[in-house]
């Protein structure tokens, strides 16, 4: 009588377990996935080495950056200083110091007022789109 385990319902019970499957160019299957896992590795590592050099980059140009963007900004202060300055002398003898002051002091106000509300628009706009579960509520 043949043993049970030698037969299956398709033919011949297949070789040994640890027998690995060949394919046409020789290599066996785990062999295969060996280099798969080798090359996902090799691939990983030079994902990391190229994140690790735009991130070297990037952290050397930050300092300049910063650096001109507040010399840009201090100049930008001083130029409005200079632009209310000038126009408060300008319209002083028009309507007087105290009234000069008060137009440029409020034009400024405003401007900043226009500036603001700018701003929280496109605040909320970007919430709306970042985060659109919370959109909503209206705070």
């Amino acid at each position: 009588m043949a043993d049970p385990a030698e037969d299956t319902p398709y033919g011949a019970a297949p070789a040994d377990a640890a027998d690995d499957v060949i394919d046409q160019d020789g290599d066996s299957i785990v062999d295969q996935v060996k280099d798969l896992a080798d090359d996902v590795r090799t691939a990983v590592e030079a994902e990391i080495a190229w994140q690790r050099a735009r991130a070297s980059i990037v952290g050397g140009q930050v300092a300049g950056i910063a650096a001109w963007g507040g010399f840009a900004l201090v100049c930008g202060f001083i130029a409005v200083l200079a632009l209310a300055f000038g126009a408060i002398l300008v319209l002083t003898p028009v309507v007087g110091a105290l009234l000069a002051t008060a137009v440029v002091t409020g034009a400024l106000l405003l401007a900043a007022l226009i500036g603001g509300l700018v701003v929280r628009s496109r605040v909320r706009r970007l919430k709306t789109v970042a985060f659109p579960a919370n959109s909503g509520a209206t705070r």
